[in-house]
């Protein structure tokens, strides 16, 4: 399976599934003034994976 995914929490739990992650795809998002917050709280609080 390829996740397109920034969410670690996905990756764990299709492992507890068994099912084989061949690749994490990340979802590169441009952070603008109306979701910079929202990118910084899924970032910090959810442990996202987000390079901005």
């Amino acid at each position: 399976i390829r996740l397109l995914t920034n969410n670690p929490r996905k990756v764990v739990g299709l492992d507890g599934y068994g099912l084989t992650l061949a690749e994490r795809v990340p979802i590169i998002p441009d952070p603008t003034d109306h979701n910079r917050a929202y990118l910084d709280v899924k970032r910090d609080k959810l442990g996202h994976l987000l390079a901005h």
